[in-house]
């Protein structure tokens, strides 16, 4: 448990083999070591680990001490091993011991070899271990500072046991208090240091061994001299006699002689009783190396390749950049991409219009084959707008919604980039800062109208003539703004433009379509331009613009044409096919009644469109005129007939035939072009009220006969038309109005009657009802792409109410998210794919630089797991390294991220409808920062894993 152990033989006789095996730096091929009471046959390497951490401590003939740490830190690095705490005080304390006062903040490469070797000695020595091993630890010094060194552990093994491996048998004998010799792998001698107690011849003269001693010279009694001669005649060799007292001196010090006459001298060692230990004395202390030791030897690593270092970062760095742009799709978001990319954007305003699912359930055989969702266009009530006004302030604004063009055009433009057709129709509060962009004075007055620069621009390259000249003379137009104070036709009305809005610059991209380009993309990301802004909207007074909403707006489709098949009516055994609706659907047009009496439609009733009356008018009176037989009254018939035909101006300048008022008044453009806001409403109400008088005076009465087979079974039903309905298209989508009873009766017919004629049916399903006050059909917010402005129009947008009814943006971003959607869902699995590769490559480069980097730590690592380390903090001074490196990568790859990011949402924005499709947010980083800890991981693991495999002293004798 004590004493200095010294183990002499020639190179290669195994003396470091056992020192190694006894210090669990190796493992023997057979056999055990016993270490207080503990086998090491049931050792693991991080057992035999603990085992040096706690009781062992090494001393080198290379010093190997850690040139990254100060004196203090290699000292205290064997104790914060240990778990313990740095103690400077202890530190102190040691180098006071060692004789190096004042150099716990030097670096070892301004220390000698001497200190460095009693610096190995300190650290050794801090965690008080109860066996010191030493290895040559003299090997690379001078006689003199050998023989410190010595000095030293000699004074150490007083209380503790140290075993030296040495060449130098004089230092052994001088030093040792046991010698081991060893010879091709065997023990060939042990022999322990003894105490000769001299053998007395006279009072004068002693004897020890072969060695005589004469007390004075000037004593000697004949007896003496005879006991000499007797001595000496025993040695066949050389014998030296000297009194000098100096020779005296150095003569005993190299026989080892005491000045009692003992001498020390080694004999066989004696085998001593085993000592039993309790598991308590026995227990090891597992190693922590610091993360600040681990980080500080890591990143020392990073200067010894510096290309290496450069090129790793740049790939790894490469790819982190791509791997975040393929986190992007592979966590693409809806949601997150519309926030971002409303973020991104430049727009000032925002067009909402309203929606409502629709589920198709397909049928085969009358049983459900598929179903798929749909939406379908409903409008905002007034409630609705208010909220919205009140959420986005005083400058929202409705539009009517229609499709209406200008019609006093000289010729058709050949281009998909002009066009004529005003797609919205509103009023602009004059509080509303948008009145600033006009050219010209808003309108005021009912026949007044604004346009905006880009449909003026399309009238100038189609040619617009005036309205009310027959020769069609066309107008000068060389500039936007001549347009103001001309005539156009617009919506069956005469309007003298006073304004014109100053739209938004378009692109240049987009003249390619000026010249007739077919670039299907092209034109697809033009109209999505025109949608998303005030390109195609026409400006009234309030007036104008409040009747477009409920005369004028766009049909809503819920016309009696279910399942294909259409309803039929006759008017007085003549007549066409035709839309039927209900009287509660939307109204597109007012409705006039023949009778005062009468302002609602009835079970029996229907309402029919103008151009009906006005073809049916001839056909009953000539009926009338046929079938009766009284003369006078068939001469009063014909005369009424004929008045409903001609001209007459005496009446009135302004209001001819009955006939040819209601034909200008629907614009028929076989007649030329009607001015319907010509009329004022009161003579609006005298034109009907001439139709009604005409109808009550001649006795005429109108009905609908209409029909519908099912089965072979033919379902009729008689219907009065009590009154008319107007609209400037009628001649092309002429609506009838009917109670809903008659609606429901025959659309239960028309399903029955396609379930019955056909396998394959389809029907829609909706829990939407449209409101009646429901007129606004587009609303404009105003926006400022800020974060709360995002949020409230995210928020306004995601929500889908309980009715299945949403808002939906009308917006190239909304379109393109809505495509974009399928291609994402389509390439999630590349993406991801992608994303493992990148991972992998990454871990490569990683792994790659780190198994680099252990060759080049093998010093380190093997003084390491001498002072006591694991596997475990081996692993962390490298994946501290990698850390580093990750670190770097990420930092860069997170500002790398944004900028490719935000490159490629600019250059796809074209193609995408200016979404931006790679939103790199706070997950992304959070992704990549999981990626470069997981690869880190990875990269670590394995070659350290390989590295840790090896026995320590594989580490060691790379040193």
């Amino acid at each position: 448990e004590k004493g200095m152990v010294f183990l002499l033989g020639k190179s290669g006789s195994g003396k470091s083999t056992l020192l190694n095996v006894c210090g669990g730096l190796d493992n023997p091929t057979y056999g055990e070591i016993i270490v207080k009471g503990r086998s090491s046959k049931a050792f693991s390497q991080s057992d035999f680990d603990s085992y040096r951490n706690t009781f062992i401590g090494f001393i080198f003939q290379e010093y190997n001490i850690l040139n990254e740490f100060t004196v203090e830190d290699n000292i205290a690095l064997a104790l914060e091993l240990q778990g313990k705490p740095k103690n400077k005080q202890a530190i102190n304390a040691l180098l006071h011991e060692v004789d190096l006062v004042g150099y716990a903040k030097r670096k070892p490469n301004t220390l000698s070899g001497g200190q460095k070797q009693r610096i190995a000695i300190a650290r050794a020595l801090v965690k008080s271990p109860e066996i010191i091993m030493a290895d040559e630890p003299t090997g690379a010094l001078d006689s003199a500072t050998g023989k410190q060194v010595f000095d030293t552990l000699k004074k150490l093994s007083e209380t503790k046991l140290v075993i030296v491996v040495s060449h130098d048998r004089d230092f052994a004998e001088q030093y040792g208090d046991r010698i081991i010799e060893l010879k091709d792998g065997r023990i060939i001698s042990d022999v322990s240091k003894t105490q000769e107690v001299a053998e007395v011849i006279s009072s004068n003269v002693t004897s020890v061994g072969e060695t005589l001693c004469i007390k004075s010279g000037a004593n000697l009694t004949e007896q003496d001299f005879t006991n000499i001669k007797n001595f000496l005649k025993k040695s066949n060799g050389n014998v030296i006699i000297s009194s000098g007292e100096k020779d005296v001196k150095s003569f005993k010090a190299v026989a080892r002689i005491t000045d009692d006459g003992e001498k020390e001298v080694f004999k066989k060692t004696k085998e001593k009783e085993s000592k039993y230990y309790s598991p308590s004395e026995s227990k090891f202390i597992r190693s922590r190396l610091p993360a600040r030791h681990a980080m500080k030897i890591g990143v020392s690593g990073l200067k010894t390749k510096p290309f290496r270092l450069f090129f790793t970062i740049l790939l790894c760095t490469i790819s982190f950049i791509l791997f975040s742009v393929a986190s992007t799709m592979m966590l693409y978001d809806k949601d997150s991409t519309l926030k971002q990319s409303l973020k991104d954007s430049t727009y000032d305003l925002l067009i909402l219009n309203k929606q409502y699912t629709v589920t198709t359930n397909n049928y085969d055989n009358n049983e459900l084959s598929y179903s798929y969702d749909g939406t379908r266009e409903t409008k905002f009530t007034k409630v609705e707008f208010d909220e919205l006004k009140n959420s986005f302030g005083s400058a929202t604004f409705y539009a009517a919604s229609i499709q209406t063009s200008i019609t006093n055009t000289k010729t058709d433009v050949n281009s998909e980039y002009y066009s004529s057709t005003v797609t919205n129709a509103t009023y602009l509060p004059e509080d509303n800062a948008l009145r600033n962009n006009f050219e010209g004075t808003y309108p005021k007055n009912d026949d007044e109208i604004a346009l905006t620069s880009y449909t003026v621009d399309s009238l100038m390259t189609a040619g617009l003539y005036d309205p009310e000249s027959s020769e069609q003379i066309r107008y000068n137009l060389s500039e936007v703004n001549d347009i103001i104070g001309k005539k156009i036709v617009f919506n069956g009305f005469y309007y003298t433009v006073t304004g014109v809005y100053n739209s938004e610059p378009i692109d240049s991209k987009f003249d390619a379509l000026k010249e007739g380009s077919n670039d299907w993309n092209l034109y697809n990301s033009f109209n999505e331009l025109l949608a998303s802004g005030i390109y195609r909207v026409a400006f009234f007074n309030q007036k104008n613009a409040d009747s477009l909403l409920t005369v004028n707006s766009n049909y809503d489709g819920d016309d009696f044409t279910y399942y294909g098949s259409y309803m039929h009516y006759f008017y007085n055994e003549s007549g066409s096919t035709t839309y039927f609706n209900s009287i509660d659907a939307k109204k597109v047009a007012p409705i006039y009644y023949f009778k005062d009496t009468v302002n609602t439609i009835g079970e029996n009733d229907v309402v029919v469109p103008l151009r009906h009356i006005i073809d049916a008018i001839p056909y009953t009176l000539q009926q009338m005129i046929d079938n009766e037989t009284d003369e006078t009254v068939r001469n009063n018939l014909q005369s009424e007939l004929d008045s409903f035909y001609q001209d007459d101006y005496s009446v009135d300048p302004y209001i001819p035939s009955l006939q040819n008022s209601l034909t200008w008044f629907l614009n028929d453009y076989d007649l030329g072009y009607g001015a319907m806001n010509q009329y004022t409403d009161s003579e609006k109400q005298a034109l009907f009220k001439r139709l009604s008088d005409f109808i009550t005076t001649n006795n005429l009465s109108f009905t609908y006969k209409v029909y519908f087979d099912t089965a072979g079974e033919t379902h009729t039903r008689l219907l009065n038309v009590i009154g008319v309905s107007t609209c400037p298209y009628e001649s092309w989508n002429p609506l009838v109005y009917v109670s809903n009873q008659v609606k429901d009766t025959f659309k239960v017919l028309s399903e029955e009657h396609y379930k019955n004629q056909n396998s394959w049916y389809s029907e829609t399903v909706t829990n939407y009802v449209e409101p009646k006050d429901a007129i606004y059909g587009t609303v404009y917010i105003p926006f400022d792409n800020s974060d709360s402005s995002v949020e409230k129009v995210f928020n306004l947008v995601s929500k889908v109410n309980e009715d299945d009814s949403f808002v939906y943006l009308n917006n190239p971003i909304m379109i393109g998210i809505t495509s974009v959607d399928g291609m994402i869902s389509s390439l999630y699995k590349v993406f991801l794919i992608l994303g493992i590769v990148l991972a992998c490559f990454s871990a490569l480069l990683l792994s790659n630089f780190i198994t680099v980097s252990i060759s080049y730590k093998k010093k380190e690592i093997g003084i390491l797991r001498a002072v006591g380390a694991r596997s475990i903090d081996v692993f962390k001074i490298f994946f501290s390294e990698s850390m580093v490196i990750a670190t770097i990568c990420v930092f860069i790859s997170v500002i790398g991220g944004f900028v490719v990011c935000h490159l490629l949402n600019n250059s796809v924005a074209q193609l995408l409808s200016g979404i931006s499709v790679f939103v790199y947010g706070p997950i992304s980083i959070a992704l990549l920062i999981g990626l470069a800890l997981l690869t880190t991981i990875m990269a670590t693991f394995l070659p350290v894993h390989n590295a840790a495999k090896k026995k320590p002293v594989d580490s060691i004798r790379a040193l």
